[in-house]
C-alpha cells in the first residue's frame, strides 16, 4: 500500500484512488480475506447447520458447496475494484443512478452495522464467559480499539491482517487438534438429513460470501488494473479456505453440544487451554470488526457525498468512525439478549436484499461489460448515470417483493414455502429473477436504441 496510507491516517473514503497512488499487491487481499473468516463469528455460524438439524456429513457438504459458490461471486466483485478504483457500493451509481444508489447504500450500511454488532456482542460474551466480565461493559470497551483502526485505515488494517493470520492460524490448528481429540463418530453422526435444512445450510454459507461484495474493492481499489485477476483468485483463495475450515470446525464442535454453545464447549475441550483460545478469539474480533467500522463510514461519506461536495479529510474520516461506533454500541447492547435466534433472522434479511443489488451489479459489469467508465463519472450529479435509473430500482424492488412467498424465516412463512414442505429458495429466486430482469430489459433497451437510430439515419 501506499506508504503515506501505511504511516498515517488514510485521507480517502468515497473518492477515486488515482493510478500513482495503486501500490497494494494482490496478494495482501489474501491476508485480508483469510484472516476476516478466521473469527469465532465464522465458527458460530458453522454450528448453525447442526441446530438446525443436520448431522456433521451433510452440514460439512453444504458448507463446503455454499463457499465454493459463494466465493465466486465475492472475488468477481473484489476484481472490479482495480479496474474502477472506487468503492465497491459507489460503482453502483453506474447502474442506480446518482441518487438511486441511496438505496444499495442504506441496505448495505444495515449489512454492517449487523456484522458489526454481531462481532462486537461474541467479544463481550466471550469474555464474560471466561473472565466474568460484564457483556455490555466490555462491549463498549472492545469498541475503542475498532474504531481507531477503522479510522487509521486500509495501511494499518493490512498490516494488522497479515500478523492476524499468522497468529490465529496457529490458534485454530491447535483448537482442530482438540476437537479431533475429543470427537466421536456417533456425535458426528447425529442429526439427519431433509432437502430443506440442507438449503438453508448452503444458502448460510453463500450468504457469509455474498456479503463479502460490498466490502471487497473498498480494499483492491488500491490494486493496479492489470491486477485485475489476480485480485480474483487471491481474494476467492483467502475467503474460501478460512470460512470453509472454520466453519466445519464450527460444525463439528456443536455436534458435541445441546444448545449450540460453541464458546462454552471450546472451553470446556481445553480446560485452561481452551479458556485462554475463548479469550482470544474473542479478542481478534476486534482487529477483524474494523473492517465493519471502516466500510461502514466510507458508506456514510458515500451517502453525504450526494448531497454535499466535500473532499474526506483526517477530521471527517474521525467523526464517520466515531458515528458508526456509537451506533453499533448501541445495537450490540440491545442484541445481546438472544444472539443466535437474532443472527439467524439477520442473516436471511441480507440475503434477501443484497442478492439482487450483486447480480445487477455484476451483469452489468461482466455480461454487458460496462467497465469503461472515467472517474468524473461516479461524482457528476448530471453524468451519464442520470440522477435516478428507475428501470433499476424497479427491478431490484420486484426482485426483493418477489422472494417474499418463497421464503421461510423463524418469523414469517410465504404460501410457497409451506406448498413446499418449508423450503426456501427465496435466494435462488432472487438470482434467477434479477439476472432475467436486469440483462433482458437493457438488451431491449439497446436493440430499441439501434432501430430507432437506424430509421433516422434512412
Amino acid at each position: 500500500m501506499a506508504d503515506q496510507h501505511s504511516n498515517s491516517i488514510e485521507q480517502k473514503s468515497y473518492e477515486y484512488i488515482p493510478l500513482e497512488e495503486r501500490r497494494g499487491k494482490p496478494k495482501e487481499l489474501f491476508f485480508t480475506w483469510y484472516a476476516a473468516n478466521t473469527v469465532s463469528t465464522t465458527l458460530v455460524t458453522g454450528a448453525l447447520a447442526i441446530v438446525i438439524g443436520l448431522n456433521f456429513w451433510w452440514a460439512a457438504l453444504s458448507i463446503i458447496l455454499g463457499h465454493a459458490l459463494g466465493a465466486t461471486v465475492m472475488a468477481l466483485h473484489s476484481a472490479q475494484g482495480p479496474k474502477l478504483g472506487i468503492p465497491q457500493v459507489m460503482q453502483s451509481r453506474a447502474q442506480f443512478g446518482y441518487f438511486g444508489v441511496i438505496l444499495p447504500m442504506l441496505i448495505v450500511f444495515i449489512m454492517y452495522m449487523g456484522y458489526g454488532a454481531s462481532n462486537t456482542v461474541l467479544v463481550g460474551q466471550g469474555i464474560n464467559e471466561t473472565l466474568g466480565i460484564n457483556v455490555n461493559g466490555t462491549v463498549l470497551v472492545s469498541l475503542i480499539p475498532m474504531v481507531l483502526l477503522a479510522i487509521y485505515g486500509q495501511g494499518l488494517i493490512q498490516k494488522s491482517m497479515k500478523i492476524y493470520t499468522i497468529v490465529y492460524t496457529i490458534i485454530f490448528i491447535i483448537l482442530t487438534f482438540l476437537v479431533l481429540t475429543n470427537i466421536s463418530m456417533e456425535m458426528l453422526n447425529r442429526g439427519g438429513f431433509s432437502f430443506s435444512h440442507f438449503l438453508l445450510a448452503t444458502s448460510i454459507s453463500i450468504t457469509w460470501q455474498i456479503t463479502y461484495g460490498p466490502y471487497v474493492s473498498d480494499h483492491s481499489r488500491y490494486m493496479h488494473p492489470k491486477e485485475s485477476k489476480k485480485t480474483f483468485a487471491y481474494s476467492y483463495l483467502g475467503s474460501f479456505l478460512s470460512s470453509t475450515w472454520l466453519m466445519l470446525l464450527g460444525a463439528a464442535i456443536a455436534t458435541m453440544v445441546v444448545d449450540g454453545n460453541v464458546m462454552g464447549q471450546i472451553k470446556e475441550l481445553g480446560g485452561g487451554l481452551g479458556t485462554v483460545i475463548v479469550i482470544l478469539l474473542s479478542l481478534g474480533l476486534i482487529v477483524i470488526n474494523s473492517l465493519n467500522i471502516y466500510g461502514a463510514g466510507i458508506i456514510l461519506l458515500s451517502i453525504a457525498s450526494n448531497f454535499v461536495k466535500f473532499t474526506t479529510t483526517i477530521k471527517i474520516r474521525v467523526l464517520a468512525s466515531l458515528l458508526v461506533g456509537v451506533l453499533l454500541a448501541l445495537a450490540a447492547t440491545v442484541g445481546a439478549g438472544n444472539f443466535m435466534g437474532y443472527f439467524q433472522l439477520y442473516l436471511g434479511f441480507i440475503l434477501f436484499f443484497i442478492v439482487p443489488w450483486s447480480v445487477i451489479n455484476l451483469t452489468d459489469f461482466y455480461l454487458l461489460k460496462r467497465q469503461n467508465f472515467k472517474p468524473e463519472d461516479f461524482v457528476e450529479k448530471n453524468g451519464i448515470f442520470g440522477k435516478l435509473r428507475r428501470s433499476s430500482i424497479i427491478i431490484y424492488l420486484i426482485t426483493v417483493i418477489s422472494q417474499i412467498p418463497f421464503t421461510n424465516t423463524g418469523i414469517y412463512q410465504g404460501p410457497v414455502s409451506k406448498m413446499m414442505g418449508g423450503l426456501d429458495i427465496a435466494w435462488v429466486i432472487g438470482i434467477i429473477l434479477s439476472l432475467c430482469l436486469y440483462l433482458g430489459y437493457e438488451k431491449m433497451k439497446k436493440r430499441t436504441y439501434i432501430t430507432s437510430t437506424s430509421e433516422t439515419s434512412v
